[in-house]
């Protein structure tokens, strides 16, 4: 009986320290699997940290968003991107407003933001965007002064060199509804803009815009300073009679003289043409003064202004035969790339230009815009007062615009180049320019050959980006289909795997 009891308490405490054996492997399985948790978690955490930090620092260095818009609203033309690769000077944009006032606008200034952000990461460094709250910081505009009255939102574009500005709306293409004369924007011209302006403030030099004054020329020109500036020249004044045209200056505008110029005058036109020089000439119908010296020196290009309107009852505006929708011609290098099928120009109160054949062996002439064959010429005495067509009338087609190149080459081939555009006042106006007149196609015209013309090889021109509304249609079934997945299934199946996870690890 002893031996039988001593044989039981003998398996009870073989049976206890097996059971104590045992706790304590739990106990250090538990410990074991909770430090690699834990250790894991923190691993975990500090990686997600890194992560974090490496994609902020990718992301400012990198663009990694992919633009989802159908009309790539946000897309980077490779012209930027070699603009902003060849970079030499550090570039600094202010945009004078809070970051939230941009970044979280569901407005227009969210698009701004979003290529705002894409300039900064293509520049490498090179391109810092900063944003200062004129509301909190009002002495931000005395940094300014020089560039003239700024209000809020506005953006500077800015380097050692020079610095420019512009109104967020200039970002945008507008068009006017002129039956509500409502105001509503069509298209995003903000890389137009911003790249411009990167060249503008970057470039050792910049192209000069000259305006000839002195003999009652059209004043106003607001429109076409607006595109030469944006193509990165810089506008001026001069009256000739009184002073020489600058040595720096690369394209001269003549637009609407109502009296004729000096022999002396014209002669310092023909020294700048000789040098290179590059000009746009534009006449108005007029029946007071002859223009005898200008005619002159416009044969010598094989050109002649007739004193006549072109009129056309089927190729114009719709009731307005004055305003005449020219053809355009396709020119390589020149013209080739202009949106001739969905968009036309329009040229109000047209001279005829006629080709005379008068130029020397080195100049070439071409017509750049032609009207219909359906067309006529008007005397001005008739014109105002009878727009229907008579036997009296010439037939058309005439040139409308018409380009005359000048190229010679010493023995050492260095070739000179000068290019003038003639054409009417009306091409060129202020009504036919304005963004509110983005169906006409005068803005770009002008663009592109200015673009040609111009020896400033750095000039770009991005077309601008339409908007386009496009609703996303989804049927009942697959309303439902949506439901039941996405906001049902899904769910359900993570909180399904997170229970049974759950369960299987708190046993260990």
């Amino acid at each position: 009986m002893k031996r039988r009891k001593e044989d039981e308490l003998l398996n009870e405490g073989l049976i206890d320290a097996e059971l104590a054996a045992e706790e304590e492997e739990i106990k250090s399985r538990k410990f074991k699997y909770g430090t690699l948790a834990t250790v894991f978690t923190i691993i975990f955490i500090v990686a997600v940290i890194l992560v974090n930090v490496l994609l902020g620092y990718m992301t400012k260095r990198f663009v990694w968003e992919f633009d989802m818009t159908r009309e790539g609203l946000f897309e980077i033309s490779e012209d930027t991107k070699e603009v902003i690769d060849d970079l030499e000077r550090d570039v600094l944009i202010t945009v004078l407003a809070d970051e939230t006032d941009y970044r979280d606008s569901t407005e227009l200034l969210s698009n701004l933001y979003e290529i705002l952000q894409r300039y900064e990461a293509l520049g490498g460094g090179k391109i810092k965007v900063r944003y200062i709250s004129p509301n909190m910081n009002p002495k931000i505009f005395d940094q300014y002064n020089e560039l003239g009255d700024m209000s809020a939102n506005y953006i500077i574009v800015e380097s050692d060199l020079r610095k420019t500005y512009m109104p967020p709306t200039s970002m945008y293409n507008m068009k006017v509804d002129q039956e509500t004369n409502t105001t509503y924007y069509v298209g995003l011209r903000a890389e137009q803009r911003l790249t411009s302006a990167l060249l503008f403030v970057t470039q050792e030099t910049v192209n000069s815009a000259v305006y000839i004054r002195g003999h009652g020329e059209d004043y106003g020109l607001d429109e076409l300073s607006g595109l030469l500036v944006k193509m990165n020249y810089e506008t001026s004044n001069i009256i000739l009679a009184q002073e020489d045209i600058p040595e720096e200056c690369n394209l001269i505008i003549i637009s609407s003289p109502d009296t004729d110029y000096s022999k002396e005058e014209t002669d310092k036109l023909h020294e700048f043409f000789m040098r290179g020089g590059d000009a746009i000439i534009s006449l108005t119908p007029q029946t007071s003064t002859e223009l005898t010296n200008l005619n002159i020196l416009f044969e010598e290009w094989g050109v002649r202004y007739e004193n006549k309107m072109i009129l056309d009852n089927y190729q114009s505006l719709s009731g307005y035969p004055m305003y005449v929708v020219p053809t355009i011609a396709s020119i390589e290098n020149v013209t080739e790339k202009l949106n001739t099928r969905n968009y036309f120009a329009i040229i109000p109160a047209a001279m005829p230009i006629e080709m005379t054949g008068t130029e020397t062996a080195s100049v070439k002439v071409r017509a750049l815009m032609t009207s219909s064959s359906k067309s006529y010429a008007k005397d001005l005495s008739a014109a105002f007062t009878n727009y229907d067509q008579t036997e009296e009338d010439d037939v058309g087609p005439f040139n409308m615009c018409v380009i005359s190149e000048y190229v010679v080459s010493d023995k050492n081939l260095n070739y000179t180049r000068s290019d003038l555009i003639f054409c009417t006042a009306g091409l060129i106006s202020d009504s036919v320019l304005t963004p509110k007149a983005s169906n006409f196609l005068n803005a770009q015209f002008i663009e592109t050959v200015v673009d040609y013309i111009s020896e400033y090889n750095d000039v770009v021109v991005i077309e601008d980006k339409n908007f386009e509304s496009n609703t996303l249609n989804i049927l009942t079934w697959q309303v439902r289909v949506v439901l039941w997945v996405v906001v049902i299934a899904m769910p359900l199946a993570i909180l399904a795997i997170g229970i049974i996870i759950w369960s299987k690890r708190r046993h260990l």
